[in-house]
């Protein structure tokens, strides 16, 4: 009869059934007559059973025999695995209760699955940005952007991208990169379009804000304490000790020429850090760290590099809320212990100069400049904790972001010969010693300004944007962008850009020269510097900085590179650069 049985209905197959059984819980399995042979229960069972690797994860199985109907339970035998019994009895109770708590995960599992897939399809299909062109995975998921922000690639990611897809593309869920001129406009001239709160001023209720608050009356009240120290007259103030620091510098290179029998190797990476961090350290705390003296980097100075990578981390983790309560105690040892020391560092240099101010500095320096600008108000406009905490960030700012621009300047001419002998004939060409380079004067050489500002465009410091966010519907480069969206022009995609200048990826100083060779060239696309309410303040010095060590130290050495040279853009970057070095071979003029 069994086999007359199996004859006249279809076969389906144990596990078939299973899922049947599993799933339609109010349904009887679908067999002749609700009848059920012990012996194809067996069957049922020896078959499916290997599936499971531990004995109390056959209360599965047990779920599925529930459903048979009470005619045919009578007929089920008792099962064997193993030698091991299993019965209808307390230890069944047992194994099914292990087995709700199983099924309840394994419901909640499938669950935030479908939601995380819901989600995705969303950003994809559905979200106000799906217009715009980008990658489809990097539109789902903010995972893509993470991933290439803490690889050091970013920069070369988005400028891949752009070249790709267009002058902007959507690099997240929510935000878009753009490498238009307009952008710059539309973006850093509106009020409406301000700093977002995950790169920065997400901890401005627990600590001081300061020049770089996303709050902008707080950030307007510490620029008006601070630019007295970056005005022209201030800078002219400055140019002794940045004469004396440069010559310093010149002085240790011609050492080790002479006691190199007229050549010596050196790291101009290294030694242009040094020089950076010894002037902010003057202009922030009243004395350098003396790392030119010494020729060697102070410890602040080692760590600059993985002051930017705590940045992009911490951005990264502020991205996956409410996660990144947790994932913040993931960071690395090693880089919250260098975070610690810079404060604990910079809070003693502070002290120290905070000490020393009676009015005789003036305004020489960035804590002058704030004491005279309270003392002009009549009341403290900027209490003593917030100067901490622009003391800490410029140290930073101005001396990293500096020190990058030099090496990769230097960078570039080392593998432009012909540029880097324009460069000596103008600077040799205009003064007879060293000692008349002064900062009085050095901003008189053209071809100087252009070597600068064309070794930045191809080494911005500010490689990668900080993204603003919209408030509401805004019009970016002639397209709408919906509110909540973060929005940035993007440096190095923008300066190797073909749409924006010709041979982007060729160093030609001539560039920015009135007699330009590419007359079609989008200088508007060029802002090192950023616009608007948020320019770098300290671009004066900056530039002050760069043309007197770029003029001292072409016109005191010939200059060679010791080994290839690529490309400076070919570095990771974590906001800050994360150098080569540059070892380079002087010979006495």
């Amino acid at each position: 009869m069994p086999n007359q049985h199996r004859s006249r209905q279809r076969y389906r197959s144990p596990l078939e059934i299973f899922t049947y059984s599993y799933f339609l819980a109010d349904t009887p399995l679908l067999l002749t007559n609700h009848q059920l042979r012990s012996e194809y229960l067996s069957a049922i069972y020896h078959r499916t059973t290997f599936c499971f690797e531990w004995r109390r994860r056959s209360n599965f199985i047990l779920r599925c025999l529930e459903k048979i109907p009470p005619e045919a339970k009578s007929q089920i035998r008792r099962l064997s695995w193993k030698d091991q019994s299993l019965h209808t009895g307390g230890e069944s109770r047992t194994v099914k209760g292990w087995g709700e708590v199983m099924r309840h995960a394994a419901i909640l599992f499938a669950g935030i699955t479908l939601i995380i897939l819901l989600k995705l399809a969303y950003n994809i299909y559905l979200h106000p940005l799906r217009k715009y062109p980008g990658p489809k995975l990097w539109a789902a998921t903010r995972l893509a952007w993470t991933h290439s922000m803490q690889s050091g690639h970013y920069h070369l990611k988005l400028h891949e991208l752009h070249t790709k897809y267009g002058p902007v593309v959507r690099i997240a869920p929510d935000e878009l990169s753009y490498i238009q001129p307009q952008a710059w406009k539309d973006i850093y001239n509106n009020r409406n379009i301000p700093k977002n709160a995950i790169w920065a001023g997400q901890q401005e209720k627990e600590k001081p804000v300061s020049i770089v608050s996303g709050n902008e009356e707080t950030h307007l009240r510490n620029r008006r304490a601070l630019i007295g120290a970056f005005t022209e007259h201030a800078v002219n103030e400055h140019a002794g000790v940045l004469e004396d620091l440069v010559g310093l510098m010149i002085t240790r290179f011609r050492e080790r020429v002479e006691g190199g029998k007229g050549k010596a190797v050196v790291d101009l990476v290294d030694w242009t850090n040094f020089l950076t961090f010894d002037i902010s350290g003057l202009l922030s705390y009243g004395e350098t760290f003396s790392s030119v003296s010494d020729g060697r980097a102070h410890p602040w100075v080692e760590i600059s590099c993985s002051f930017g990578k705590g940045i992009a981390l911490m951005a990264s983790i502020n991205f996956f809320s409410p996660l990144d309560r947790v994932l913040k105690y993931a960071m690395p040892k090693a880089v919250m212990e260098k975070m610690q020391y810079h404060k604990e560092l910079a809070h003693e240099k502070f002290e120290q100069r905070f000490e020393a101010e009676d009015g005789s500095r003036g305004k020489q320096d960035y804590v002058g400049s704030i004491m005279a600008y309270n003392a002009e108000k009549g009341e403290v406009k900027i209490p003593k904790d917030e100067i901490e905490a622009n003391m800490a960030l410029l140290i930073f700012a101005g001396s990293e972001t500096t020190s990058t621009a030099l090496a990769a300047i230097f960078s570039q001419l080392l593998r432009a010969p012909e540029a880097l002998r324009k460069l000596q004939d103008e600077v040799r060409g205009a003064y007879k010693s060293e000692e008349e380079i002064k900062v009085a004067n050095v901003g008189k050489l053209v071809y100087l300004d252009a070597v600068i500002h064309e070794g930045i465009r191809m080494g911005p410091p500010a490689s990668i944007g900080l993204p603003r966010i919209t408030f509401h519907e805004e019009v970016i480069a002639g397209q709408v962008v919906p509110r909540g969206t973060f929005v940035s022009v993007n440096q190095y995609p923008a300066y190797r850009s073909s749409a924006n200048f010709t041979k982007p990826d060729t160093f030609v100083p001539e560039r920015f020269l009135p007699e330009t060779p590419f007359p079609s060239d989008t200088m508007e696309a060029y802002e090192p510097f950023l616009i608007g309410r948020h320019k770098c303040i300290g671009q004066r010095l900056a530039m002050t900085i760069m043309r007197l060590t770029l003029a001292k130290l072409v016109f005191a050495f010939d200059l060679k590179s010791t080994e290839t040279l690529r490309d400076f853009g070919e570095q990771n970057t974590y906001i800050f650069w994360e150098k080569r070095p540059l070892k380079v071979e002087l010979t006495q003029n």
